[in-house]
């Protein structure tokens, strides 16, 4: 196979075949298993391989495909906030309101509506958990609380791809919010090995808008994989079980290629915090890092002329 060196050259000839080759072997693997429903669909991922690992913090990336992954028979959940904070609150109030908000806006893609205290209540088990992230195929969660939720979900969610995708539950258009959240793929990125991979599509869509989502999911990669294009060495497409087909490949020298860093970001208020100790008369004082470390100085002692001679 003819090796390329820059995202100009996929083929979108090369890529159509690919398709083609994925869904026929996919269906082949459903008669073989006897699949209950005709309409069952299998993911399709875009396995990408880098030239250099990057130095990057655990991090997902939230893609926006021209072709929603979501079906009409998708059922899909979205976490909120409580009203009113505390275990013993009642949430039914935070649940009536926001199916209220949902149908003032016209939102029908939303089947269940669980506020955090319910999570914390009722979903605090890992076997709980599991129940909760195969009840529903995709869930969004209001953007005020995402940062507090991803740690009471579990790795299960990790595991099966199944991530809350923020939205603004605040935003006029609330209808356009729903929809543009549902339309974001996830790619985790981590420091642990050369492969990354992101779902693209499922075997009920079409062969154009698998190409579509490919395309664009490339051009999100030139721009903001680590290391950019130049650090892809291979893409491929795969199913679950399938071997990775592949559409792209480069067989540049990894020595020409500068191993990507990548600095998280860090809010304004991530830096160290220094002041003086008035109750401890030997320290002078103390310094807390962002990380929870604690420096402590000490007074150096001063001795005058006068304690010198006395001394000796």
């Amino acid at each position: 196979m003819s090796s390329f060196s820059n995202i100009n050259d996929l083929s979108e000839e090369h890529i159509l075949r690919c398709t083609r080759a994925i869904f026929h072997l996919t269906k082949e693997q459903l008669k073989a298993k006897n699949a209950l429903f005709d309409g069952e669909s299998q993911p399709l991922f875009m396995q990408v391989t880098c030239i250099r690992i990057p130095e990057t913090p655990r991090r997902c990336m939230r893609i926006v495909l021209p072709h929603s992954m979501v079906s009409e028979t998708d059922e899909v959940a979205l976490f909120v906030g409580d009203l009113e904070r505390g275990r013993r609150k009642d949430y039914e109030p935070t649940v009536e309101h926001y199916e209220d908000l949902l149908r003032k806006h016209g939102c029908t893609r939303i089947k269940s509506v669980i506020p955090m205290n319910q999570v914390k209540t009722e979903y605090d088990q890992y076997e709980l958990k599991r129940k909760l992230v195969d009840s529903y195929d995709h869930f969004l969660v209001d953007g005020k609380i995402a940062g507090h939720l991803s740690h009471l979900l579990g790795s299960e969610f990790y595991k099966k791809r199944k991530l809350p995708t923020p939205v603004r539950m605040q935003s006029k258009d609330l209808k356009h919010e729903i929809e543009h959240g549902l339309k974001k793929t996830l790619m985790p990125i981590h420091p642990n090995g050369d492969t990354h991979v992101v779902q693209v599509g499922h075997s009920c869509m079409k062969e154009e808008q698998i190409l579509d989502n490919i395309l664009a999911t490339c051009t999100f990669l030139s721009k903001h994989y680590p290391g950019g294009w130049t650090n892809v060495r291979c893409v491929r497409l795969k199913t679950r079980t399938s071997l990775g087909l592949p559409i792209y490949t480069t067989l540049k020298n990894k020595n020409s290629v500068q191993i990507p860093t990548v600095r998280p970001k860090r809010p304004k208020a991530y830096h160290q915090v220094s002041g003086e100790i008035s109750t401890v008369a030997s320290l002078d004082s103390v310094t807390v890092t962002p990380e929870g470390d604690v420096i402590v100085q000490q007074k150096r002692k001063r001795y005058g002329k006068r304690n010198i001679e006395q001394n000796k």
